[in-house]
């Protein structure tokens, strides 16, 4: 193919022309790890071994004010339409039967909705191969299938998780079909790899440009991995979680990616410390943290398989390259939550210390090991504090011409389908597409970043704001007010009193682990941020009592 380099193409987009060939529009490789925490690899600070992911972040735009939805399917269809959840679709990811005052709602229907375009739809309109493997979340219906919103090839699971090493019964799609239930020779991580190579090899010589949505499960519970992995990481993780979160913490500010804070003493501790776990139970978690670890590697190494082969074929080069996960750390720990704990004795699935991370385990590594991988950040997947929303991303040029820097604006996943359609040469939907009404993208690009451009995306007096589940925040500046569960918060069930939300407000400047509540100091901002809250929750339609309890899950164990 005759193209020109990614180099020359950003500078042409960014002087304002999106008049191009396809053989002059750039691939485009978006990389999503799931429930991957904010130090987990090593360019954030982690001590897994990450060396395929760790190289292009070492020349990328490495960003370390990056939010998302503090659950995956809404982040998802964030991304994918650059419009908020609710606009999407996914104001909530539970059904009506859950949270019966959903039912029937305006932007509660719980699929990536027709009112909006999708970025895979507005690439295939310039001209773009659109291929993905891996986690759709998105709608579970026909019609609502990746195929059906953009993807020309595609291998999906719909359902938001599922063990690694099967495909149960109507659980995966290829294309506009069931895929066949197996469990011989397949491994998520490898198996989306060889179908992601596979498409971009089929019609490598067309001469068009291809758009690869790499929508990896792992690491994803239940923790599982190949048999020569499951030994890489033994012993590691012995001393603790509590210790871990120390030492993420100072690599994290050594590498500039996190502040560094003076004291974790005032840290907001969900579960046990280490110290006070009995022997067997220190063994049992840190053999989950190995198995995590080992996931973690084997997902860097399918990365650099797939980095690897656009090399091969001389496509690296011309590939823009954005890297994320879709949420804070996961906090699970799938025996004290019902439906799964029914799942685990229906199957005779066995987590017992010798078999873990095996075919027939089924385990999720608990609150203690999610609290080291957001650290310095308070809680993590599920709320909208930082720990929930802040994730690892960095976006480069295969061909080297990124400057690498460090960004530390304040960006989120509304942001990604308007940089990549500026860098695609696209343009965003009109009011009117195929043949339907659609909603106007909201987010902004950030595609000026890229060529080395030191600009603010947003200006100071931008709010942002988000919701989901009942749960609210709004941030302005250095100031974020919270409507979350307080701390010791730690009642069972669904149905949350409100009595037990109340605003908070944080200096993330002054106080970035939101450890210090200045609300009562600050009335006049704090009505200011709720008035925000109230035009935003009256614009979208906000479903105000829908409520669950993200503490319902894991309070007897850590």
């Amino acid at each position: 193919m005759n193209r020109i380099r990614s180099g020359l193409l950003l500078t042409v987009l960014l002087s304002g022309s999106l008049a191009l060939a396809e053989d002059e529009r750039p691939n485009i490789l978006l990389i999503v790890a799931d429930d991957l925490g904010y130090t987990d690899i090593g360019a954030y600070g982690g001590e897994i071994k990450t060396p395929n992911i760790d190289e292009l972040a070492s020349r990328s735009v490495k960003f370390t004010n990056f939010h998302v939805m503090p659950t995956c399917a809404p982040t998802r269809a964030v991304l994918l339409s650059g419009t908020n959840n609710h606009t999407a679709g996914l104001g909530s990811m539970l059904p009506p039967r859950i949270l019966p005052a959903i039912e029937g709602q305006l932007g509660y229907e719980t699929y990536l909705h027709e009112r909006v375009a999708t970025l895979p739809e507005l690439l295939s309109d310039v001209g773009y191969h659109t291929y993905m493997a891996g986690k759709w979340h998105l709608g579970k219906k026909k019609g609502q299938w990746p195929i059906d919103r953009g993807f020309e090839e595609s291998f999906a699971m719909l359902i938001g998780a599922g063990d690694h090493f099967r495909i149960g019964e109507k659980q995966y799609v290829e294309n506009d079909d069931w895929a066949e239930p197996r469990s011989d020779g397949f491994y998520s991580t490898e198996t989306y790899t060889d179908i992601l190579i596979n498409n971009i090899a089929e019609h490598h010589d067309d001469g068009r440009p291809f758009f690869v949505y790499a929508a990896y499960t792992s690491p994803h519970w239940p923790l599982q991995v190949p048999a020569d992995y499951l030994d890489r990481y033994a012993g590691v993780y012995d001393k603790g979680y509590d210790e871990l979160r120390s030492q993420r913490m100072a690599r994290a500010a050594k590498l500039k990616v996190a502040p560094k804070i003076s004291s974790d003493a005032e840290f907001e501790r969900v579960g046990s410390a280490w110290d006070e776990l009995d022997t067997d139970m220190k063994r049992h978690y840190a053999r989950r943290m190995e198995i995590y670890a080992a996931m973690v590697e084997n997902l860097d190494f399918h990365i650099g398989r797939l980095i690897e082969y656009l090399d091969s074929i001389g496509e690296l080069d011309q590939t823009i390259i954005l890297f994320m996960s879709d949420n804070g750390a996961e906090s699970d720990e799938l025996e004290l939550n019902p439906t799964f704990a029914k799942i685990i004795s229906r199957r005779g699935l066995d987590n017992s210390l010798d078999k873990l991370g095996k075919p027939g385990s089924y385990i999720a590594y608990g609150p203690g090991w999610a609290q080291a991988a957001t650290a310095p950040f308070n809680r993590f997947k599920g709320f909208l504090n930082e720990g929930g929303t802040r994730v690892p991303v960095f976006v480069l040029h295969g061909d080297g011409s990124t400057q690498f820097r460090l960004d530390d604006q304040y960006l989120s996943a509304i942001d990604i389908t308007p940089t990549l359609l500026e860098l695609a040469g696209a343009k965003p939907p009109g009011k009117i597409y195929r043949g339907r009404a659609v909603a106007p993208i909201k987010g902004r690009s950030f595609a000026p970043l890229l060529a080395g451009k030191s600009q603010s995306i947003y200006d100071a007096n931008d709010a942002f704001v988000m919701e989901i589940h009942g749960a609210r925040s709004v941030r302005r500046g250095q100031y974020k007010l919270v409507w979350e569960q307080p701390p010791g918060n730690t009642w069972l069930g669904y149905a949350v009193p409100d009595t037990w939300y109340r605003w908070q407000l944080f200096d993330l400047e002054n106080d970035p682990s939101e450890a210090n509540d200045i609300s009562e100091t600050h009335p006049k901002l704090v009505q200011e941020l709720i008035a925000i809250w109230d035009e935003y929750a009256e614009e979208y339609g906000v479903v105000r009592d829908n409520r669950i309890s993200n503490f319902e899950r894991w309070t007897s164990r850590p």
